[in-house]
């Protein structure tokens, strides 16, 4: 490139660098009017963000790094990036660039890749992101779904920790599906043994077993026989005046057991004469009637 011409003599003073560095913006211009992806080096850490290397210097703001917050932007020295240049200053010939927003929009084409494959009943692997009271949030690939603390385990659950942790690959069923809203509900409990299954040699009328209490109420307690298999204890088959704690462990003796509704009646104590017919019209009666979803129906 021509930088200067002696007057007097008409030297002609070049310069390669300015050959190169105005290549190299007209190249930033043309990838930031193509909307184009350029990959350049981090070179420096400077305040507020890095320094790559275009063929020139292009700054990228810490903000436009990754779509979470960097640590230790050192650490990115010499790495690569891919990048959108997101403003240019042609006085200035300097330009900022982000690989933030090329990763949102990968992660939006993986979205709509997603929304248009989903379908209720698929098994889908994914990564547990999150955790909250009520279940688990995992990452299908785009699109996080919710496993709820009832699809985590068949066991009765407090947090979705005792089952995973963030980080965790997990093998999920769809279970419901909103691509409207882009909300997926997804069950884990597909993976696990049917605990109906792996114990059935324990239910059966008239056997005893050692259960835990998971719910006090004036009219039943609810309790645990063997894990994610509950059994509901009807007022007359446990003494009022005894003082019941959930995880306190009582002897129970399994009174009725329905394989189809999977429902169960027990006995911690006859404290009263309770026909076998009332029992029997209260499991498949109405008794039942406000606890099937603590029953897992």
């Amino acid at each position: 490139m021509i930088h200067r011409i002696d007057d007097q003599d008409g030297q002609l003073y070049l310069s390669e660098r300015r050959a190169r560095a105005l290549k190299t913006w007209e190249k930033v211009i043309e990838a930031h009017e193509q909307d184009q992806v350029i990959e350049a080096t981090v070179t420096q850490v400077v305040k507020g963000g890095v320094l790559v290397d275009l063929g020139m210097r292009g700054f990228v703001p810490a903000s436009q790094i990754r779509r979470q917050p960097v640590g230790n932007l050192d650490e990115l020295v010499g790495k690569k990036l891919r990048l959108k240049v997101i403003d240019l200053d042609h006085k200035r010939h300097r330009v900022v660039l982000s690989q933030r927003q090329v990763l949102e929009e990968e992660l939006n084409a993986k979205k709509v890749e997603l929304l248009g494959t989903l379908q209720v009943g698929q098994i889908r692997d994914g990564v547990v992101v999150r955790l909250a009271e009520f279940g688990a949030f995992v990452d299908l690939g785009g699109i996080d779904g919710l496993i709820h603390n009832s699809e985590l385990s068949y066991a009765r659950i407090k947090h979705p920790s005792e089952v995973v942790k963030i980080g965790d690959t997990v093998s999920v069923e769809v279970m419901k599906f909103d691509p409207e809203a882009k909300k997926v509900s997804l069950s884990l409990k597909h993976a696990l043994p049917d605990p109906w299954v792996e114990h059935a040699d324990k239910l059966w009328e008239g056997n005893k077993l050692v259960a835990q209490i998971v719910k006090v109420t004036p009219n039943y307690l609810l309790v645990e026989i063997v894990p994610g298999v509950l059994a509901m204890v009807p007022k007359g088959e446990f003494d009022a005046s005894v003082q019941y704690s959930p995880g306190q462990e009582v002897e129970v003796t399994l009174l009725t057991i329905n394989h189809g509704t999977r429902r169960i009646t027990g006995s911690i104590q006859h404290v009263a004469d309770v026909a076998p017919e009332e029992i029997q019209e209260f499991a498949d009666g109405d008794g039942f009637g406000a606890l099937g979803t603590e029953l897992g129906q």
